[in-house]
């Protein structure tokens, strides 16, 4: 420890010894992926990063008029709570239009960290929401064709290519090793003409897929998709792969909604509506098609997906679906696509100044009967092949509290609800409550809405956020979290409770430089067996993290440094640690168009319950959350060069190098012998 201690404290020299005058301003790509690290820090679950950065990035080319905006196109910044978005639009109605970004100051609610984050995807002007005649010769002349190449290695072999299917030690019949080589290859092809015509095809190979043989030819998945926005009635029509999302997220959501993070206050979901599908997550949207309608204040969608689905097809009859999208062994590939899932549904939302209202219905039908093996905590999950759910989704305002919630019920009767306000009395504190009740019964295909569990079911519970700024450059962010669950569930053989509570203080010390303190508390019950014991007994358990972050620009070079730890107890056993720091240092060079962030990371976590999730930053349309835990370090060369105006180049390293005494990492076909990990990535980027 003596050796990690040090390393600690010559990172904190480190940081303050650089804080000095601040001239830089972040780029676009800068603000969002530090707001998508605010949202994944506290959160295991994996989110769409492709979709997000797509969201925000339209925006920087086509930027929202504050003047004549919509709640709509507002909700599309995810940083910005629902009462910022209300002082917004009330702003505008009352005082007129803004004449220039500074009156921006004068909106309750903003302080100059959101106005900073507003700035690249918003615009001060004039005009109406009228779209103006698409014109065919327009697409070809101001249309942007944009292709990308992407390719990623691991540079040790992993097991499951030691004996790849010609060699004479194994057949391509075994299930013992992947069909294809250890190469990652994704081909995406993007035309837009602004926000008005979007279209693409994307292929893609995951690593240890057969590209071409006798298992498979070619990529082995492919994705297209049109969407058209703004045409006279249509407000949006969408064919080919698409998302539908409509309310809390109780009936249909596939796409990631708000969860608990360090944005306490952003528990609604954002993004309504029918959207095209872009990403590589072979289950989560729908292919097909699907219009939405504008009729005065009413927004009338309709949509239909015909798609096949992984699933472990026995005579008919399936036990769970097969989500992952990998296809690299027979046994993966004899799940793939064996069983066709018909879905229909539609929306009808009214909106009236501060009052929405909206009901959502969607039928599921599959040409094989799912039927999950029982156990005590999936007792309750859907079987069958058909299912029809609907919902009630409603928002509304008055004077400074806003009201949104859903109810939704299945074909069997259970129901789920969520309901909730927020509420700013000042404007320097806001606060939001939410109510969740999820009953055990519930359970439909693509339902994503704020819960404890990523499945949504058999839940109750209680959150609170409140969001204070009680002097020039401080914030202070906390929540509160209760839930119960009325059934056992995976790992937990009882009912059980469980609480969460986060507090976050931030401190904008200058324009380019920032600061947070995070605290954050989780106790929550699990099973726990011994050699005395033959059945799984209940025991409590409870984990604090604390971080430290940094961020501060020195004219071309930016910084960042964390050191955070952690500390874990389950029942009566011990109290392990763990602790990680790290150094994030990008340049831009002035002469050539070429910019570098480099990383270096050093962890001990003792138990896996101590383990660390750290975003990092990486090639465009890429993400990288990694997981820490033994004792190690991690290091990373993130490179973009733009090489022409018409074509980039991005390269990435990333190693991680083990100072226990492991000899092996992971496990089965991903066993790599060693105690190090290296991985190379490139995208090439051409726009014409």
């Amino acid at each position: 420890m003596s050796e990690l201690k040090l390393k600690l404290i010559l990172f904190f020299l480190l940081s303050f010894y650089t804080l000095k005058a601040q001239d830089a301003v972040s780029t676009a790509e800068q603000l969002i992926a530090d707001i998508f690290e605010q949202y994944t820090a506290e959160s295991e679950d994996v989110i769409d990063y492709e979709t997000f950065y797509d969201e925000l990035i339209n925006f920087t080319e086509n930027p929202i008029n504050i003047n004549n905006s919509s709640r709509e196109e507002l909700e599309h910044l995810p940083f910005l709570s629902d009462n910022q978005i209300e002082n917004i639009l009330s702003y505008v109605y009352r005082f007129g239009s803004l004449k220039s970004i500074y009156e921006l100051q004068l909106i309750d609610g903003l302080d100059m960290t959101d106005i900073r984050r507003m700035l690249p995807f918003i615009s001060i002007g004039e005009g109406s929401n009228e779209k103006k005649k698409l014109y065919f010769q327009d697409l070809l002349k101001y249309g942007k064709n944009e292709l990308y190449f992407r390719m990623d290695k691991g540079i040790e072999t992993k097991e499951g290519y030691r004996f790849l299917p010609e060699d004479e030690n194994i057949d391509e019949t075994s299930s013992a090793a992947y069909l294809g080589n250890a190469v990652y290859n994704s081909l995406k092809y993007r035309f837009h003409y602004k926000d008005r015509v979007l279209f693409g095809i994307t292929a893609e190979k995951d690593a240890g897929e057969q590209f071409w043989g006798t298992s498979n030819k070619g990529y082995d998945y492919y994705s297209a998709h049109v969407q058209l926005n703004d045409f006279g009635k249509f407000k949006t029509i969408v064919l080919g792969d698409f998302r539908a999302n409509f309310g809390q997220g109780l009936v249909l959501r596939p796409e990631f909604g708000m969860g608990k993070s360090s944005y306490v206050l952003n528990v609604s979901p954002r993004n309504s509506g029918l959207e095209k599908y872009s990403s590589v997550d072979e289950y989560n949207f729908f292919r097909g098609g699907g219009v939405t309608f504008r009729l005065n204040e009413f927004n009338i969608s309709a949509f239909y997906s015909n798609k096949m689905i992984d699933a472990d097809t026995i005579n008919g009859s399936f036990s769970s679906i097969y989500k992952t999208g990998l296809h690299r062994t027979t046994s993966d590939f004899d799940k793939k696509h064996t069983v066709n899932q018909q879905i229909v549904g539609g929306n009808i939302t009214y909106t009236y100044s501060n009052f929405q209202l909206g009901f959502t219905a969607v039928h599921t039908l599959l040409d094989n009967k799912l039927e999950p093996e029982k156990s005590v905590y999936n007792y309750f999950y859907f079987s069958g092949i058909q299912q029809t759910t609907a919902g009630l989704h409603y928002r509304m305002r008055w004077q400074k509290l806003n009201l949104f919630g859903e109810t939704a019920i299945t074909g069997n009767g259970s129901m789920a609800t969520l309901n909730g306000f927020s509420f700013s009395p000042v404007s320097k504190v806001s606060m939001v409550v939410l109510h969740r009740y999820f009953s055990p019964e519930y359970d439909t295909f693509y339902a994503t809405a704020f819960s404890e569990s990523s499945r949504i079911n058999n839940e109750t519970g209680f959150y609170m956020g409140v969001e204070i700024r009680p002097f020039s450059k401080w914030k202070f962010s906390a929540y509160a979290d209760s839930y119960r669950f009325f059934w056992p569930k995976f790992g937990v053989d009882a009912p059980t409770l469980g609480t969460d509570y986060l507090l976050q203080v931030d401190f904008a010390f200058k324009r380019d430089v920032n600061m947070f303190w995070r605290f954050k508390s989780e106790e929550k019950p699990v099973n726990f067996t011994d050699a005395e014991t033959t059945m799984p007994t209940i025991v409590s358990t409870r984990k604090s993290s604390l971080r430290y972050n940094l961020n501060y620009s020195f004219r071309n070079f930016s910084f960042k440094n964390v050191i955070e730890g952690n500390i874990y107890k389950k029942g009566d056993e011990n109290i392990s640690y763990g602790m990680t720091a790290l150094q994030d240092l990008s340049y831009r060079f002035i002469d050539i168009p070429i910019k570098m962030d480099f990383r270096y990371q050093i962890f001990d976590a003792q138990n896996f319950e101590n383990r660390f999730y750290t975003y990092e930053k990486d090639i465009l349309y890429a993400f990288s959350i990694p997981m820490y835990y033994g004792l190690g370090s991690r290091y990373y060369l993130n490179f973009q060069y733009e090489i022409n105006k018409k074509f980039s180049i991005w390269f990435k390293i990333a190693q991680t190098v083990y100072a226990d005494d492991r000899e092996t990492i992971s496990s089965g076909n991903e066993e790599i012998s060693g105690n190090r990990k290296t991985d190379v990535r490139c995208m090439l980027k051409w726009e014409f």
